[in-house]
This record gives structure tokens, sequence and C-alpha cells, in this order.
């Protein structure tokens, strides 16, 4: 009988923020079914579909990275680029604050950097061959004429 390949390091650090990402999402959607009448800038069922969304996506890609299933990295691979871009709709729509505009270099930094760490980590050799994705210099080559 065969044994799995061990999971890189890479990919267990992204399961495990996929993960991390679906407990806080829960947390916002457990906390958005109780809130007190607070003046805010989005009707607060938007902050219960967010959670909840955001909860179940984050689990269902950081479990998939966990266990290794193949869609979890093309999965990965969208939802990194789709979570940063959500975020900045959001923070340039509807959030309409002093701390908001202030803090906008950080942000973006913040952004470039989790794009690149989750690029970096599904480019990786390891990463790719555990996911059983061809490397770029394994992919078919014309045939050429001598």
């Amino acid at each position: 009988m065969r044994t799995a390949p061990p999971r890189p390091a890479p990919v267990t650090w992204l399961g495990c923020a996929g993960l991390i990402l679906a407990a806080l999402s829960l947390v916002r959607l457990v906390l958005s079914l109780s809130l007190p009448p607070l003046p805010l800038t989005v009707p607060p069922a938007y902050l219960s579909i967010t959670g909840a969304v955001g909860g179940a996506l984050g689990l269902a890609v950081g479990a998939g990275l966990i266990a290794g299933r193949r869609w979890a990295y093309r999965a990965a691979a969208f939802s990194a680029p789709a979570l940063v871009v959500w975020y900045w709709a959001d923070r340039l729509l509807l959030v309409r604050t002093d701390y908001a505009q202030r803090t906008w270099p950080m942000a973006a930094l913040g952004s470039g950097i989790l794009l690149g760490l989750v690029t970096y980590a599904l480019t990786r050799p390891s990463t790719r061959r555990y996911f059983g994705r061809p490397k770029d210099d394994d992919a078919p080559q014309p045939p050429t004429t001598a």
C-alpha cells in the first residue's frame, strides 16, 4: 500500500491560515446576531452574511488544503485574490472613517504581502508535487523541426 506524501510546510501554513480566517468569520457571524443598537454604516444582515460566507469558504479551503485535496490548490489560488478584492471593495465603498483613510497605505502593504506569501506557498515545487500539479518545465513542448 502506497503512503501519502508528507504535507509540505507551506501547505500546512496556508491551511491553518484558512482555518483561522474561518474561525474569525464565524465569530463575526455569531457576534452580529446579538449586536447592540449601534450606528452602523452597513445593514446588520451584511455582517451576518459576510461572516457566514467567509466562515464557510475559509473552512472548506483550509480543511481541503490540510487534507491534501486536489481542488484545494486551485481554490486557494482563487480565494486569496478574491479576498483582497472583497476587502478593498468593502473598505472603499462602505467604510467611511478617518481611521480607514489614514491606514490605507498599511492595508495596501498587508494586501500585497498576503498575495505574495500565498503565491510563494503555491508555487513551491514541493507544494506543486503534493497536489500533483505539473511544473512549468514539465509542460508538453511543441515539436521542434530541424
